[in-house]
């Protein structure tokens, strides 16, 4: 019986589920486009000398294909304001962009204005180019490079000025592979003040090579010691970190987890599969 409780508090949780993609990986779209259902968020990433128009092509697939593509807008891949406003207008054209993912982003220097998200807030210009939502990204594992006083002090800042400015506003949190500290996290915005909806960073089923190399590289923290050590397989599934996160929120829907958002890193077929299964395992 806790088992069949277990499977069903991860549906609820995989009821709502986003993933993300790269414009380049016309797989991963196909995949999305056949296996998500109607409606779903596809978060399209800007990777570093990205041609735009890699993102306009993706975004407008995922539109008509009736998904909801959200692209990321990443403060330093911009070259200018009239690039970023350009941008925009492309974005709100044929793929009728309403939703999207503000980051500074990793590049070490800007290649213009831009160097945080807040800066892409404050030009003004993405309300009238049709934007109504805007995520913003949570590390529950800490960030490489930033400290926890100074992250949290500009997603609070984020959060204010989008409310301030007539946003809707959520949270995706990096992939991690450790739920005490996300919970600890999400317990500590509520308590704060902190009521955006957060959808939880998860990597779908991979090589353990894999992950731990891509934790390694987007720096993770703690969480990576547990997936570096694991179990003796070779292969690692979202289970261990998403149930125990499923059942704090069947006892705390206060907690505010919206759903799911899958980090396929390569393996968005098996990422579905994945899904399919734990639907699957719940009505049986």
């Amino acid at each position: 019986m806790a088992a069949i409780t277990a499977h069903a508090d991860l549906t609820t949780l995989l009821a709502s589920c986003s993933m993300e993609i790269t414009a380049r990986d016309c797989e991963a779209r196909a995949v999305a486009l056949d296996r998500m259902p109607k409606g779903s968020e596809i978060f399209v990433a800007d990777l570093p000398d990205q041609p735009p128009e890699l993102i306009l092509e993706a975004v407008v697939a995922l539109r008509r294909g009736g998904l909801e593509p959200v692209p990321h807008l990443v403060a330093r891949n911009f070259r200018s304001r009239a690039d970023f406003d350009g941008f925009l207008a492309s974005l709100a054209g044929d793929a009728q962009v309403t939703r999207a993912f503000v980051t500074g982003g990793d590049r070490e220097e800007p290649r213009g204005p831009f160097n945080s998200a807040i800066d892409l807030l404050e030009t003004g210009l993405l309300a009238p180019h049709g934007l109504r939502h805007l995520a913003f990204a949570c590390y529950p594992g800490g960030h490489p490079r930033i400290s926890l006083e100074v992250l949290d002090a500009a997603l609070r800042s984020k959060l204010s000025i989008a409310s301030e400015r007539g946003f809707e506003t959520s949270l995706v949190s990096q992939f991690a592979f450790d739920a005490p500290p996300v919970l600890a996290m999400l317990r500590q915005f509520r308590t704060s003040g902190i009521e955006a909806s957060l959808r939880l960073g998860t990597a779908g089923p991979n090589a353990r090579d894999v992950l731990v190399n891509q934790s390694r590289e987007l720096g993770i923290g703690d969480s990576l010691s547990r997936i570096a050590r694991g179990d003796g397989s070779d292969r690692v599934t979202p289970e261990p970190y998403l149930l125990p996160l499923a059942q704090a929120l069947a006892q705390e829907p206060a907690l505010g987890i919206s759903g799911a958002h899958l980090f396929a890193f390569g393996q968005t077929t098996a990422s579905m599969n994945w899904v399919a299964a734990q639907r699957e395992a719940a009505r049986a």
